[in-house]
């Protein structure tokens, strides 16, 4: 059976460190990491999930696609 703080415990899994130094991730990712843990989510769910939760993290996504980027503001946290 899913539970809530799963949530938070994959989308922790799926931040992953770019090139350049920053944290980030992708809404497929985290989706990914949703699913290993019994959550299913679509792209929407998810983006509002990070949206609504994780306000530190910033959309970069160059185009209008749901699979996101999602980049950690600096000075901020994952909450």
């Amino acid at each position: 059976m899913p539970r809530r703080h799963d949530i938070h415990a994959a989308f922790v899994a799926a931040i992953q460190q770019n090139p350049k130094g920053y944290q980030c991730l992708h809404t497929n990712d985290f989706i990914r990491e949703l699913r290993a843990r019994n959550w299913h989510f679509s792209q929407k769910d998810a983006n509002e999930w990070i949206e609504f939760y994780q306000t530190f993290f910033v959309d970069k996504t160059p185009d209008d696609s749901q699979n996101r980027i999602w980049m950690l503001c600096t000075m901020g946290r994952v909450l």
